[in-house]
């Protein structure tokens, strides 16, 4: 699960040379995830193929692929097992976490990071694509363009993610900080595929001053401290998660036509 297969396409999107240091290695293959979208079409396609959830898990090879023939990324699942995947095939300890949020226990995932005698974690799945060291005692602040993420310590082993807009700070999620195996890990992926996200399109992605999500029609563009927020028919919307997430159309087409005839549902 946490194992590259086909260096080939590892190769294709990251370039490291065999004499880089650590700390290089873990910026290239995290600034090489950030530009991979969070999207749950392929989770739902996949899905839709297979006979259970354990069969549709989209594993290290399959999503690094995806990237770069279509465009894809993938959800928090499959983006922490081959990030974590990733690292470890350049020698770098890495290990996946699950996390909590108010519906439910591990229903959230991220990779914690080894590097340097210090721990850092890095969510792909909550846009927190650069090393970020986890806090001790005293909370640990990330400025983004669109936000603020701050990291609190909540006793042993256990940090809370807040996010802050303006006057606006809301809880988002618990870390649990102890690497957990394949077993473990399998057993929150698979629960994930009888979420509610699994009936409508889910998609996000940050640029350079942007953070783009998009919930069935429902879009919200941050920039600066501020929220635009716009309402896509379907055609709209096929056209922004080709147009600006970069993902192939042909995926966007079948994507939304299984949601829209219940099919993302009936399995």
């Amino acid at each position: 699960m946490f194992r590259i297969g086909e260096p080939v396409f590892l190769r294709r999107l990251i370039a490291i040379e065999s004499l880089d240091e650590e700390r290089i290695i873990v910026e290239k293959v995290c600034d090489a995830f950030s530009r991979m979208p969070y999207e749950n079409l392929t989770k739902i396609i996949k899905r839709r193929e297979v006979i259970g959830p354990s069969s549709a898990r989209r594993l290290p090879d399959e999503v690094i692929a995806d990237h770069l023939a279509y465009g894809t990324g993938g959800t928090c699942f499959s983006l922490t097992a081959a990030l974590v995947a990733a690292l470890r095939h350049f020698g770098v300890e890495a290990h996946p976490i699950l996390a909590d949020r108010r519906y439910g226990s591990d229903t959230h995932c991220a990779a914690l990071i080894m590097t340097g005698g210090d721990l850092f974690v890095v969510d792909p799945g909550y846009l927190l694509h650069r090393p970020v060291p986890l806090p001790a005692e005293t909370p640990v602040v990330v400025e983004n363009p669109f936000n603020i993420v701050e990291l609190m310590p909540e006793g042993p082993r256990r940090v809370a993610l807040y996010t802050r807009s303006g006057a606006d700070r809301k809880y988002r999620l618990t870390y649990k900080i102890a690497p957990v195996d394949g077993e473990a890990f399998g057993v929150a992926w698979d629960r994930s595929f009888g979420w509610e996200m699994m009936t409508y399109p889910v998609l996000t992605r940050v640029t350079a001053a942007e953070h783009y999500y998009l919930q069935g029609g429902d879009l919200r563009i941050r920039r600066g401290g501020r929220t635009e927020r716009r309402r896509l028919d379907r055609e709209g919307n096929g056209r922004f998660v080709a147009e600006v997430m970069g993902i192939a159309p042909a995926i966007v087409e079948r994507a939304f036509r299984l949601v829209d005839d219940g099919a993302s549902r009936s399995r």
